[in-house]
This record gives structure tokens, C-alpha cells and sequence, in this order.
């Protein structure tokens, strides 16, 4: 009977350390270049992107133009490398080092040097 307890206190104490570890971690509603010299991450509705060559990073909905906001995705190496990404109405893809993203009216670049937006 003494052996419960301590297997369950093992297991907690296992289960504790993969959520720590896990705390960062970016899943498939992120993604970054393969230098991660830029990355994108999903938040709510729209998809927020961002280059280390930027201080801000631009978001785009679902319709209508990209803006641009001071919030920056968090990203690292264990971030998922692009290679093309479907959510709604916007869509991405990798070309080169660069992040290509479009909605239906607006198309985004994100590159290590910075961000540029076409509508």
C-alpha cells in the first residue's frame, strides 16, 4: 500500500515538469522562417507577424487590410518551420527565408529585415 502513494507522487511530480516544459511551447498555431529570422502566431481571430528586423509586427483578419501592433509573437527554435499554413480566409507559405501571408484583399511579407504589406 505504501508504494500508491509514492507512485502518485512521482507521476504528479512528472506530469508538473512536461507542463513547465511546455509552458513556451508555440504548437501548430505558430510558425516560423528557417533562420527564424521572422514568425507568425495565432492570435484570436487574426495572425500576428513579426521579424527580428522590426519593432512592431503586423496582424492580419480574416478580410480587409493588415495593421500594424506593438505586440510581438513569442518564437524560438522549437517553433514549427513554415512550409504552408490554412486558417479561414488567410493563408501562408514559405519563399526562401521569407513568410508570405494573404487574406482576401491583402498580402503580407515578413522576412528577417522587416515587414512589408500589399493591398
Amino acid at each position: 500500500m505504501r508504494r500508491l502513494p509514492v507512485l502518485l507522487i512521482g507521476f504528479a511530480a512528472a506530469l508538473a515538469a512536461a507542463l513547465i516544459a511546455n509552458a513556451g511551447s508555440t504548437g501548430k498555431t505558430a510558425f516560423r522562417t528557417p533562420d527564424a529570422g521572422a514568425a507568425c502566431k495565432v492570435s484570436g481571430l487574426s495572425l500576428v507577424c513579426s521579424s527580428l528586423g522590426s519593432p512592431g509586427s503586423v496582424e492580419l483578419r480574416g478580410r480587409g487590410g493588415a495593421q500594424v501592433v506593438s505586440r510581438l509573437p513569442w518564437w524560438d527554435a522549437s517553433t514549427p518551420v513554415l512550409h504552408t499554413w490554412h486558417h479561414g480566409a488567410i493563408s501562408c507559405r514559405l519563399a526562401g527565408n521569407a513568410i508570405l501571408c494573404r487574406n482576401d484583399s491583402t498580402a503580407i511579407r515578413i522576412t528577417a529585415a522587416g515587414l512589408s504589406v500589399a493591398s
